[in-house]
């Protein structure tokens, strides 16, 4: 899976950071060299001389993986991104087509409003000034000029002596504008916009703005996105357009669609015989041999009652694959020791409005089957819903406090979650198996459970999405009811980083992660220290819990 596609799947939301460390868990379990610090580095080089980003994307998730507290790193990661990001979106024909249909006016009020609500609502306000915005904007239409794409598309042959010359000025000159507020980012724009149309021949002068309204969200951090209407309105239905979500990846070599791989620990890997290397035959009825990616991704969004079924051959039974995934699955026992010592194993592959529920299902099936300690495998979980993680913490948490929410508004700034759920809470003694592609709301559950010494955390440090994102709907191009309700949606909206996520014991979690109590890097020994673990405490009966009360100055 390349960035592109990752970053067409997921939009650039909350978690399109982590699903590319996932690329690496598509192989066979055969266990792969890993490329060392120093390969990654040096490919991460090459890529970016060559401009090919989604490679060098790739390359810094890995080195942040392994080192996340370098600053260089990370800066390099968050460039790359966007990079990678700007070189979809200028080859993307629904991007090209709002451009060329949108107005200067239109877009200037765009503008406006980007400039007007995203200060007050970013999680750093120091951040986010108008003066900030305006310099990554200018940033991000900098390298646009730069992008041959870009200037085919939107310019009508430019001299190259006066690109350079206006890029440089765009740095120098133009960002050393005062923006003191929207009003004056907005005058300043449509001067820029002016200066350009006398010097080149543009095809969509409206492009110029949607690039810096684009730099302005993204220089932000990585989560924080512009989405364009296409991206604002697509439904599931419309996205669904690869097996990712069950762990399936597949390709097209040679005109058949093959299975590129499975991911480990995923529903496929745990409830299918799929294999690297299968050719789909048909896939929902339709006839795989020599189709071409826009007729796979057509056949995908036709489920056949609430499957995707994949015929391997005559010889082969169908394979059948839920369009919902559960988020709780591959529930069993491992151990097969003496009753008293039986141990419970489920997969949480990620958060959703009906996990509480299947925790719950999923815990009382294993005590009805004798279990007496469960490990929850939160490996590879890169998050989901954020409310669903705390309400499985409270299933789990008789007491205490779970994550604190640190931002502007006034639903987000200082705002604990805690769970009094008393008796009513799950007191079977938990392991909980982490690695470095654990995030976002994955990370608010094993922070939850460690720092209220309610799990043993085995694995490793987790990747450290420690932010909750909001899409915030613009309504600058939309038409209004009296009421001044939106009847329309052309104005797209901004999916923006409106929190930063605090553990319990006061530790942040974004860019540093979660520490286990039991390090080690290897899955298979994990899973055997785990079970070894749970066995371990079996015969203590869990220790009454001293809940973590917030402390405010």
């Amino acid at each position: 899976m390349t960035a592109g596609q990752i970053i067409r799947r997921t939009g650039l939301s909350a978690v399109l950071l982590v699903l590319v460390v996932s690329s690496a868990r598509a192989d066979e379990p055969e266990k792969p060299t890993k490329p060392t610090v120093l390969q990654l580095r040096t490919t991460a080089e090459i890529a970016e001389k060559a401009g090919d980003w989604e490679t060098a994307f790739t390359a810094y998730c890995h080195l942040f993986v392994v080192d996340r507290t370098n600053a260089e790193i990370r800066e390099k990661l968050n460039l790359a991104l966007r990079r990678a990001q700007q070189l979809r979106r200028h080859n993307d024909a629904q991007f090209q087509q709002f451009a060329t249909t949108t107005s200067i006016p239109e877009v200037l009020n765009l503008f406006s409003e980007v400039m007007t609500r995203v200060p007050v609502l970013y999680v750093e306000r120091d951040r986010s000034t108008p003066q900030v915005l305006w310099e990554h904007g200018l940033e991000e239409l900098a390298r646009a000029l730069g992008n041959p794409i870009f200037r085919q598309t939107f310019f009508d042959n430019p001299p190259l002596e006066k690109l350079e010359w206006f890029r440089n000025s765009l740095r120098v000159s133009w960002a050393k504008q005062s923006i003191t507020d929207a009003k004056s980012a907005r005058v300043a724009l449509r001067k820029l916009i002016t200066s350009a149309q006398e010097t080149f021949v543009l095809r969509a002068p409206s492009v110029l703005a949607l690039e810096v309204i684009c730099g302005a969200c993204g220089g932000l951090d990585e989560y924080t996105v512009f989405l364009t209407p296409n991206l604002t309105n697509s439904t599931g239905a419309d996205s669904a357009s690869d097996l990712i979500a069950q762990g399936v990846y597949l390709t097209i070599l040679d005109g058949a669609v093959v299975v590129a791989g499975i991911a480990p620990g995923s529903w496929a890997s745990l409830h299918t015989n799929l294999r690297k290397g299968d050719v789909i035959i048909e896939l929902n009825d339709h006839p795989m041999v020599g189709v071409t990616t826009a007729q796979l991704a057509a056949a995908l969004r036709q489920p056949l009652n609430g499957f995707h079924v994949l015929e391997l051959g005559p010889e082969t039974a169908p394979v059948q694959l839920p369009v919902t995934v559960p988020s709780i699955y591959g529930t069993r026992v491992l151990s097969s020791l003496a009753s008293k010592d039986r141990v419970g194993y489920l997969r949480l592959g990620s958060f959703t409005p009906s996990t509480p529920r299947e925790l719950d299902e999923a815990i009382h099936s294993l005590r009805a089957s004798g279990v007496r300690s469960v490990i929850i495998d939160l490996r590879g979980n890169m998050g989901g819903s954020f409310l669903s993680s705390v309400e499985t913490a409270r299933r789990l948490l008789p007491a205490g406090l779970i994550v604190t929410t640190q931002g502007q508004i006034t639903e987000v700034n200082n705002i604990p979650f805690t769970s009094e759920s008393g008796m009513s809470a799950h007191d079977i003694p938990l392991v909980v198996l982490i690695d470095t592609e654990t995030a976002s709301a994955a990370e608010v559950l094993a922070a939850a459970l460690k720092d209220n010494n309610r799990a043993t955390l085995i694995g490793m440090p987790t990747f450290g999405k420690g932010t909750i994102q909001y899409p915030i709907r613009l309504i600058a191009l939309d038409e209004l009811d009296s009421s001044g309700k939106p009847q329309s949606a052309r104005s797209g909206a901004v999916r923006l980083t409106i929190a930063k996520l605090i553990a319990p014991r006061g530790g942040a979690i974004n860019g540093i992660g979660i520490t286990p109590h039991i390090m080690e890097a290897d899955p298979g020994n994990q899973l055997k220290l785990a079970i070894e673990k749970a066995v371990e405490l079996v015969p203590t009966l869990p220790r009454p819990m001293m809940p973590l009360v917030p402390v405010y100055p």
